[in-house]
């Protein structure tokens, strides 16, 4: 594990003479959800939340017309909720510790940028696809919705853990024991019913663009072996 080939940087040096200690490939996923609750704390202040708005959540009118190209990369460290924050956190730190350890620390890096990215991809053009084809959704999703939430670069980071585990067991909300590749299955499926209907107040064209991300990287690492 590690940084595959790019060395220890000035800043990991840096941080390792500053806290007398060798660098954690895990550090990196607290550092994540550090920044998550800062971010949700800057929302909590009235006075900020037009600029957030504008700067951290995704949109068809943000990119198209108001070119806010960058919120591609910010609107995923975003949460709606205390609860949205709070699962979405909690499910970065049980799968993404392993992940990490996985994967190193650039590859990982480069799975969740890559799949909050692809994810608002997904978002942003569902409802355009949709239109065009006869399923329920065609009339109940608008282009100009805006999203954010960190779930499809999280979903991603699942994605590779239980392909990686699939005969693992998981327990659900630290009580129920159930198999990874079941739970990773019933997500999905949940996710793809919310496609087809188009009713759902969740981003689930997000959280499968974040999966297909992660099956890549799956595949992708798999090769390589």
């Amino acid at each position: 594990y590690g940084w595959e080939g790019t060395g220890r940087n000035g800043l990991v040096r840096a941080i390792e003479r500053f806290t007398g200690r060798e660098f954690q490939p895990e550090y990196v996923v607290y550092a994540i959800i550090a920044v998550n609750c800062g971010v949700f704390l800057l929302w909590q202040n009235r006075r900020m939340v037009r600029d957030m708005t504008n700067h951290m959540t995704l949109s068809i009118r943000g990119i198209l017309i108001e070119h806010r190209y960058h919120t591609l990369l910010t609107h995923f460290w975003s949460h709606a909720s205390q609860g949205h924050l709070l699962t979405n956190m909690i499910t970065l730190w049980f799968f993404g510790t392993e992940c990490v350890a996985l994967l190193g620390i650039q590859r990982f890096l480069q799975l969740y940028l890559g799949a909050g990215i692809f994810s608002g991809l997904c978002q942003l053009v569902w409802p355009s696809i949709a239109a065009s084809l006869p399923i329920p959704a065609k009339y109940r999703l608008w282009a100009y919705d805006r999203s954010l939430g960190a779930s499809g670069a999280i979903n991603a980071v699942v994605a590779y853990s239980i392909l990686t585990f699939p005969t693992r067991v998981i327990l659900v909300w630290f009580v129920l024991p159930v198999p990874s590749a079941f739970l990773g299955s019933m997500f999905l499926a949940k996710d793809l019913v919310g496609l087809y209907q188009g009713n759902s107040s969740v981003g689930n064209a997000s959280h499968i663009g974040g999966t297909l991300v992660g099956a890549a990287a799956w595949m992708a690492m798999r090769r390589r072996r």
